[in-house]
């Protein structure tokens, strides 16, 4: 429940006048300047949204793992979520929930078949490589280009139908 408050929260600024900032921020902070965009407040606003973020995580690991202890997350985890996070996508939520896929199932499944589950780093560190190489906007980028062309596809065959 609380995943879910917190993406489409998530969502919400993306599709308003916040997320067009944050946009127009990323892509040059002079261009936001002379598109009108007051670039103090929507960065304060966006740090404050991932405090928020990161908060509600941080609340909910303490209530999986039921302390809170430094201990409960190691340096070695943490640049291993990094990484995956990355190989998902930072320009989309959903590269968020591909990451943590990742970060539980690949291990998961490699043991299930018999094979050492630290063989996942070595596939992560070649996944994040091809990511930052090949596919900056991992894979959440990579599959909303991939819906967005099907989209157009169907949305260009229904016009051609329907032309008399």
């Amino acid at each position: 429940m609380w995943l879910a408050a917190v993406l489409a929260l998530i969502e919400l600024h993306r599709r308003t006048r916040a997320g067009r900032s944050w946009a127009l921020i990323r892509r040059g902070e002079a261009a936001a300047v002379a598109a009108g965009v007051n670039i103090l407040r929507y960065q304060t606003w966006a740090f404050g949204l991932a405090g928020f973020c990161a908060g509600v995580a941080g609340a909910l690991l303490a209530g999986g793992v039921g302390q809170l202890d430094g201990r409960a997350f190691t340096a070695g985890e943490s640049v291993m979520l990094f990484a995956l996070t990355v190989v998902g996508g930072v320009y989309h939520w959903a590269g968020a929930l591909i990451a943590g896929l990742l970060l539980r199932a690949v291990p998961a499944l490699l043991t299930d078949f018999g094979v050492n589950g630290y063989l996942a780093m070595i596939f992560f560190g070649v996944a994040l490589l091809h990511a930052l190489i090949t596919a900056p906007s991992g894979i959440a980028g990579q599959l909303m280009g991939v819906f967005e062309a099907v989209r157009k596809r169907f949305s260009a065959s229904k016009d051609k139908d329907a032309a008399p």
